[in-house]
């Protein structure tokens, strides 16, 4: 890749008509915004963001990424996996996109703190590398692009390997089936409101929904839980038969994960404000049981133990909030499913699908 020197770089964005205006001290430090925005997609990709902020600026990406920092990896395209900056690359990313920093990292996930590049001091880096920090890339719904003036494809960070757009009912994921970018889910209502339900849970109860939502779906993940269902329903194999098997499996288990997550927060409830005895803990165990199935006993007695109720009445007296259980107790916002729960079980890609994040 050639590289643009200050020089060069200078000459094109201080250009007559243009709105940018670069001096040479040290590195280009002086800028300004681009002469144009591209709007922010929610949840979107970095790569993807600075791929189509270049294309609207007449810019190649990796010109552009000359301007915003040092490389250290090749330009890779946005659809295949993410782009991570460091704390002063991200300044210099959000001074050219003409918006403040805390913006930029609302929008683009993978601009959080916790994804920042370190060690690398007040040098601005970036780097495209093929392992990714956290997330998933799933393309974006097309219809919520083409709202934002969008119409080439974008693509989105998220924790998990498939994405729902609950306003267009699509559902998205991290295959890159050219058949089958997008599924209509209009045919599958129980898995949209099934979506819904479990966005409301996570949105009423924080991080303690988030990761009661993740213990949901590791439940029915379980073997034993598995195998309850038996013969898949006619809609689950339609939906097998169009993506595969594996593809499809959080379809199967969406409708199931509301009534879990549902009887989980009965307890977690009242264990996370100190109120939750012991003997109502087994209390609780016995009606999930009785309301979900035999087979999910063992399961919901290895949640117990990871979730355990305060144990000192002293404590439950003065307030005192038990923690919430690991690997609960930090929920990265780019954390997936599998990482979330505390139990065993994994709805989503395995190792062999991270080539196509």
């Amino acid at each position: 890749m050639i590289r643009p020197t200050c020089d060069t770089v200078a000459s094109r964005l201080s250009a007559p008509g243009s709105n940018v205006n670069v001096q040479e001290h040290g590195r280009c430090s002086d800028l300004r915004e681009l002469p144009l925005h591209v709007r922010f997609l929610p949840s979107e990709s970095t790569g993807s963001y600075v791929t189509r902020l270049a294309e609207r600026n007449g810019l190649g990406v990796d010109y552009l990424l000359e301007i915003v920092g040092e490389g250290r990896s090749r330009v890779v395209a946005p659809h295949l996996t993410e782009l991570y900056l460091n704390g002063p690359a991200a300044e210099r990313l959000a001074r050219l996109s003409g918006r403040p920093l805390p913006v930029l990292q609302r929008a683009l996930a993978s601009l959080g703190e916790e994804y920042l590049l370190a060690g690398s001091g007040d040098d601005p880096v970036w780097k495209w590398p093929w392992a990714v920090t956290g997330g998933y890339l799933v393309r974006a719904c097309a219809l919520c692009a083409a709202r934002r003036g969008v119409t080439e494809p974008a693509w989105l960070m998220v924790p998990n390997t498939w994405h729902v757009c609950g306003e267009h009912a699509r559902w998205t994921d991290n295959s890159r089936d050219p058949a089958w970018p997008w599924i209509d889910l209009r045919p599958w209502p129980q898995v949209l409101d099934a979506h819904r339900r479990l966005t409301r849970l996570g949105r009423r109860m924080g991080a303690a929904g988030r990761a009661l939502v993740a213990d949901a779906f590791a439940v029915m993940a379980d073997h034993r839980v598995r195998s309850l269902h038996g013969r898949a329903p006619r809609w689950f194999a339609e939906a097998a038969d169009r993506l595969g098997e594996r593809r499809a499996a959080p379809f199967l288990a969406y409708p199931a994960a509301v009534r879990v997550a549902r009887v989980l927060a009965r307890s977690e409830r009242h264990r996370l404000t100190g109120a939750l005895t012991w003997e109502e803990y087994r209390r609780w165990h016995a009606q999930a049981v009785a309301e979900l199935g035999a087979a999910f006993g063992p399961v919901l007695t290895i949640w117990m133990a990871r979730h355990q109720p305060q144990t000192s009445a002293v404590a439950r007296e003065a307030g005192v909030r038990p923690p919430l259980a690991a690997p609960h107790a930090v929920v990265g916002a780019l954390a997936s499913v599998a990482q979330l729960s505390c139990l065993p079980g994994d709805l989503g890609a395995g190792t062999f699908d991270r080539p196509y994040l």
